[in-house]
């Protein structure tokens, strides 16, 4: 069996270096510590169930709903209750959160070119079904 440590430990890093970089970069917009890819789900996937946004996050529910309220203080996110089950509650983009998607979008592609760039589409497909694999 192959020492799988290296790998994880690289991915580790990677995570890192990210986390690192987009603190930085989200500083001035108070949204580091991952903050603006919250706003990138809800705005991408309005209406999202909490517990749905936690899990697609692969965050525990009560961080992400800590995460949540930080953004409804700040005017990004809102919650209202599901019309068919009102103690679901979903989370929804403000005016505020559309509007500085774009940045935060445009972010995400860049970096992920950047990350990607010496690989080629069929490495960067097989790096995306490995990945998942790892995931199931």
């Amino acid at each position: 069996m192959t020492d799988m440590f290296p790998i994880i430990r690289r991915i580790g890093a990677l995570t890192r270096l990210i986390q690192i970089d987009s603190n930085r970069y989200f500083k001035d917009d108070k949204l580091n510590n991952n903050l603006f890819i919250y706003i990138i789900r809800v705005v991408e996937r309005p209406g999202l169930f909490l517990g749905a946004l936690a899990d697609d996050m692969q965050i525990d529910r009560t961080t992400s709903f800590r995460t949540v309220q930080n953004l409804i203080k700040r005017d990004y996110l809102r919650l209202a209750a599901d019309p068919a089950n009102r103690k679901i509650k979903r989370v929804y983009p403000t005016e505020k959160a559309k509007a500085i998607y774009p940045k935060l979008h445009a972010y995400e592609a860049a970096k992920s070119a950047q990350l990607l760039a010496n690989l080629t589409p069929t490495e960067t497909a097989e790096l995306q079904r490995l990945l998942e694999k790892c995931q199931a």
